[in-house]
């Protein structure tokens, strides 16, 4: 498992290269670098990059073919990838290059530009697969006889997780107190199977934002869904950032929260 977000550079500029990596890396980023379309296509299939950027002009195929070659790799169809470009593009190249990337950015572009724009690209696609994840879990229980089997509903998390990427799922009653979790959800707490199912919501919730997370859960409840920024305490004391989307009566009476970890490169100076 990585700590640190890996990110693709692809430019044929070996000093622009050198220039974004070191930022990156400073940030908490790992780089590759490749300096053609098919070194880039060929890493990140090997490696399966958490982001790519590419320059637009690069030697044989430009960064618009790389974009669609990557989008037709297995399990890539879903990784941010930023276009750096020395020119704007309008009518149908616009739309298609809007279609490939996430953000485009028009040169110069200074390091911090760049990695504000990665981080963002990366928690926009994070945000998005948790809310698919959970919609797929929704449609799949609905396909089925209705059951109080908590244990079915985290399967149907697994089932419907791509590549095996399951998400922390924690299934709460009405009384916010826990009543089923996965293990990706003991991972992302610290916490054993047993201990969280003694707890409720609000013993993950810090006391700072004791008073915000009562008065979000009501509105939850009351809503049926519930999606974005989410901080746990950890045994230790210590806080996990984590981007999250919810669904209320899953089951009846039962509310399911999907979560996942947000790297400390893609926080606010780093997460320092």
């Amino acid at each position: 498992m990585r700590t640190r977000p890996l990110v693709l550079m692809v430019d044929d500029d070996v000093d622009t290269r050198e220039m974004y990596a070191w930022s990156l890396e400073a940030r908490g980023f790992d780089v590759l670098a490749a300096g053609t379309t098919s070194q880039g296509v060929e890493l990140a299939q090997a490696r399966r990059p958490d982001a790519i950027v590419t320059d637009f002009t690069l030697p044989g195929e430009d960064g618009l073919r790389l974009a669609e070659r990557v989008r037709d790799l297995p399990g890539s169809a879903a990784t941010p990838i930023v276009l750096v470009s020395g020119r704007a593009f309008v009518g149908d190249a616009g739309a298609r290059a809007s279609e490939l990337f996430d953000r485009i950015l028009l040169k110069p572009v200074l390091p911090d530009q760049l990695i504000g724009n990665v981080t963002a690209a990366m928690l926009d696609r994070a945000a998005a697969r948790l809310l698919r994840q959970l919609d797929a879990v929704r449609t799949r229980a609905a396909a089925v006889p209705r059951t109080s089997d908590v244990s079915q509903i985290l399967e149907l998390v697994s089932e419907v997780a791509a590549d095996g990427d399951t998400p922390a799922a924690l299934v709460a009653d009405d009384a916010a107190h826990y009543i089923g979790v996965n293990d990706a959800a003991c991972a992302l707490t610290g916490r054993s199977r047993e201990e969280l199912l003694s707890l409720h919501v609000w013993d993950l919730t810090p006391p700072r934002v004791l008073a915000d997370g009562r008065k979000a859960w009501s509105q939850f409840v009351r809503a049926g869904t519930q999606s974005g920024a989410y901080v746990l305490t950890k045994p230790s004391g210590g806080e996990v950032e984590a981007r999250f989307a919810a669904l209320a009566d899953i089951l009846p009476g039962c509310h399911l929260s999907l979560l996942q970890s947000v790297p400390p490169a893609l926080l606010p100076d780093g997460g320092a």
